[in-house]
């Protein structure tokens, strides 16, 4: 197998297209997973009372309530968003790795059929609690950290943050 599919490969080619326009909201969670080393955020897409909501869970540091439930408004840039082509189920991981890659992840198992969502049980790894597979993300593709071995997580190829217009988008590139 040649060196670039291996590399290919280690990509999600589901489809996944997320905008975020960080500098509306420079102190959440997510806004700061783009910007700095070492911070990642689980982002998960709600629809509350006709209203799309942005959670997130960060995996360190502490944050006002108002900068881990955010209320998205239908536009970006005048372009409407839609939140259902944020991965398998509206929910990502997002960040940069203390070496400063900047990653995207699918938030659900890959092992579990995309049916079970990872949650937070260490400063870089997650965990699913069908398979009790934890994966690490820290500089890494998502591997299998303990437990059974099985698939990396669903990792986007497209990720960008650009400081100056404070914009992120996450896509699979489909």
């Amino acid at each position: 197998m040649c060196g670039a599919c291996e590399t290919d490969n280690m990509y999600s080619t589901h489809d996944c297209y997320f905008t975020f326009q960080a500098s509306l909201f420079p102190s959440s969670a997510l806004s700061r997973s783009a910007a700095n080393n070492g911070n990642f955020c689980i982002v998960k897409a709600v629809m509350e009372r006709g209203v799309t909501h942005l959670k997130l869970t960060p995996n360190q540091g502490t944050y006002a309530a108002t900068d881990l439930d955010l209320t998205m408004s239908t536009a970006v840039n005048g372009r409407p968003v839609l939140y259902t082509r944020m991965g398998y189920k509206q929910g990502l991981i997002i960040g940069r790795s203390s070496f400063g890659q900047l990653r995207a992840y699918d938030l659900q198992c890959p092992n579990c059929d995309f049916n079970y969502e990872l949650k937070w049980c260490g400063l870089y790894e997650l965990v699913c609690d069908k398979c009790k597979r934890t994966y690490n993300i820290n500089g890494s593709e998502g591997y299998v950290q303990s437990g059974d071995k099985g698939h990396n997580l669903a990792m986007y190829k497209f990720v960008t943050y650009n400081e100056i217009d404070g914009m992120l988008v996450v896509s699979s590139g489909q």
